[in-house]
């Protein structure tokens, strides 16, 4: 399938969702959700690989893009709340909910909000990328208390998905990181209890960069203690962003989870 472009379109005129236009009546609906201080348009790449089976959504969360203008939140419950609300006024449909670095995060609680209310919306498989598993220790929080300069710097060694442009402009980078450091905020201080944390009845894939230092490939398979259900874990050539390297690839091993249902 060749990339295709279309217009994107908020469904309901709602701010908490986008996609493209025209693929409303689509039997399946694959609601994707962005890594920190990643926005809506990181998933452009996916709409020609997707068909007008699947009517792609993406998460735009506050502070990026359309809603730059809005205060990044930190904390995940009211992000879960915001898309909860957005998925509840649509149409139902078998749903997979996919989350790469702090989407992931996202998109288990969603996916535990969304099974805890018996909702029409809740997940066929939960696919999560890119992020080990709820109660994993994280290194994030000596990012927290940098100053600008700092933070920066620590982006730039640490993380291969942050524009080397954007780095490398002061001025550019000083706009962008209040939404940066909320989203990292939200990463660091997310520590739920493993024994508190609902199994989901749904499947479960794992993808992930066989190089990537957040997210070792061996630590993917904890998100196992996490459904009720199949667990599946792919590793794909790359580190954190391995998904950009090779997106028909990836697009096409999310859309075959829906023969784990």
């Amino acid at each position: 399938m060749q990339p295709t472009a279309s217009r994107w379109v908020q469904p309901g005129q709602d701010r908490w969702l986008t996609g493209p236009a025209g693929r409303s009546a689509a039997p399946w609906r694959l609601l994707c959700i962005p890594h920190a201080g990643g926005g809506a348009s990181a998933f452009r790449p996916w709409e020609g690989f997707t068909g007008p089976d699947v009517e792609l959504l993406v998460a735009q969360l506050p502070g990026r893009e359309s809603r730059f203008p809005e205060p990044a939140l930190d904390r995940v419950a009211p992000v879960v709340d915001g898309l909860a609300i957005a998925l509840d006024r649509l149409a139902p449909k078998p749903t997979l909910i996919f989350g790469h670095s702090m989407g992931a995060m996202i998109g288990y609680e969603l996916a535990a909000r969304l099974v805890g209310e018996a909702s029409p919306h809740a997940p066929r498989t939960l696919i999560v990328s890119g992020r080990t598993a709820p109660g994993s220790s994280s290194t994030l929080g000596d990012l927290l208390g940098l100053d600008d300069a700092g933070f920066a710097d620590a982006l730039a060694a640490r993380y291969d998905g942050i524009p080397a442009a954007l780095l490398a402009d002061r001025e550019l980078m000083a706009v962008f990181l209040p939404t940066l450091r909320a989203d990292f905020r939200m990463v660091a201080e997310y520590r739920p209890d493993p024994a508190a944390c609902p199994r989901l009845p749904c499947p479960i894939l794992a993808l992930g960069g066989a190089d990537d230092i957040h997210a070792a490939p061996e630590r993917l398979t904890a998100w196992q203690d996490f459904t009720t259900a199949g667990f599946m874990r792919e590793i794909f050539p790359g580190g954190h962003f391995y998904l950009a390297a090779d997106p028909a690839r990836v697009v096409a091993r999310v859309l075959a989870a829906r023969g784990m249902v």
